[in-house]
């Protein structure tokens, strides 16, 4: 498996993003670090190397905005799940999975922490990330655990209770989709970039072990 792309929002590195991925990074970005209330669209537009004008021209509103930043970051993992449902559970279809999964973080890095912001202040659009995104999420990824457990799939599964299945993925979210979400932090600690091509290998291969230990039982 190739490694993971650079933390970029085109997948061709010779090829320079369009103008709506410009304004996507510069605006996924802001609404990291600055929540929804707090990023300027006309910050937004010098993010991008537009005038306010031509923002307009892409985007009707902030609203519209946010939304398509969601959209591209988070669409994206519901096709993970489409395929985890097709899939025997062997280690290489996990691998896959996971690796498909880190690789869309890596191309919207600053996504988890635009996720954690509107959740740690209680952002006014917390209910609307959670109830069109993050619980239909959490919701298919449940119940492709309890499938496959009930199928027997895996032996693993077996020995989780009902009520620790959702422990399980909140296990995961915390551990994979922290490292990006606390990226500044990491950085100090760890005197390296956490989205740097090497870092992000790494991350790789951590999360496949967390993820076979998680399912299968072992981390090898």
């Amino acid at each position: 498996m190739s490694p993971l792309p650079k933390a970029s929002s085109s997948n061709q590195a010779s090829a320079p993003p369009s103008t709506r991925e410009r304004i996507l990074d510069a605006a996924e970005g802001l609404f990291a670090s600055r929540g929804f209330e707090g990023a300027a669209m006309r910050d937004i537009a010098a993010g991008a190397s537009l005038n306010p004008a031509s923002l307009y021209n892409h985007f009707a509103s902030k609203q519209a905005l946010f939304e398509a930043v969601l959209e591209r970051g988070l669409r994206p993992l519901f096709a993970v799940l489409d395929a985890l449902e097709l899939v025997d559970w062997s280690p290489e279809s996990l691998d896959a999975a996971t690796d498909t999964f880190l690789a869309q973080l890596a191309r919207q890095p600053r996504l988890p922490a635009l996720l954690e912001h509107e959740a740690l202040t209680g952002g006014r659009h917390l209910t609307q990330i959670t109830q069109k995104w993050l619980r239909p999420l959490f919701d298919r990824a449940l119940a492709t655990f309890e499938e496959t457990r009930a199928g027997g799939r895996t032996e693993v599964l077996e020995d989780w209770e009902d009520d620790e299945l959702p422990v399980l993925l909140m296990t995961f979210h915390h551990v994979i989709l922290g490292s990006f979400a606390l990226a500044p932090m990491l950085r100090e600690v760890l005197h390296e970039d956490p989205l740097s091509p090497d870092a992000l290998e790494r991350q790789r291969r951590f999360a496949r072990k967390i993820v076979r230990l998680l399912i299968l039982g072992k981390a090898g």
